[in-house]
């Protein structure tokens, strides 16, 4: 059976808010084609009756749905986890340009690394803006689901409080006086805590 024939096991979901017809689900970007959930092409897998899949097939940008090519899992939410993961790991070095670059120390560079900075510093921001995106309110067969907005994160360096990890890694590098990329690491080190990592480059000395 080809691929068309398949595609009226699936039931489209669709946005319920204009603003958000043909983004994608996963990411926020202009969507490009459908991802199927489950995927075409392990339906056979999820076309037993003891299995459970949504079979629906939801708005997708290109690279999401390479992305998840592979990820033979039936439902939504499963997906959306895996994606992220992928995203993260593809964009991680762009991620960590925009997190320990500043347009100041940028513009102090030589102009051949200056292009490939800003260039870093755009893609890591795009890159977090699409990790960040928490999907929109949708409809799959006369059935609305509501998605909730997500928490507002907080990064907190002792008693000051950023809304993102690039404004309290540059906020504890400076008042604490500890290279960016140290900070960061010893950050991941220690439970996600500025906390501890500034408490701990201190105690472990300067030369560190």
């Amino acid at each position: 059976m080809s691929v068309k024939n398949y595609q009226k096991f699936y039931e489209p979901l669709n946005a319920v808010r204009s603003a958000d017809f043909n983004r994608c689900i996963y990411c926020g970007c202009e969507a490009a084609r459908p991802d199927f959930i489950p995927p075409i092409k392990f339906i056979h897998d999820w076309r037993d009756v003891n299995s459970s899949a949504d079979f629906i097939c939801v708005p997708s940008c290109n690279e999401c749905c390479d992305l998840l090519k592979n990820e033979n899992s039936g439902t939504l939410e499963p997906r959306i986890t895996v994606l992220k993961k992928l995203l993260a790991a593809k964009y991680e070095k762009a991620i960590r340009v925009f997190n320990h670059w500043s347009m100041d120390e940028i513009e102090e560079m030589d102009t051949a690394f200056q292009i490939s900075l800003k260039g870093g510093m755009h893609l890591g921001k795009e890159a977090l803006s699409r990790l960040q995106f928490a999907g929109f309110d949708y409809e799959v067969n006369g059935s609305i689901t509501r998605v909730a907005k997500p928490q507002r994160e907080v990064f907190k360096v002792f008693d000051e409080e950023f809304e993102s990890f690039r404004e309290a890694l540059a906020f504890a590098s400076e008042t604490y006086q500890i290279k960016k990329s140290r900070l960061s690491q010893l950050y991941y080190e220690h439970d996600e805590s500025f906390d501890r990592a500034v408490e701990v480059f201190h105690g472990l000395g300067k030369n560190q």
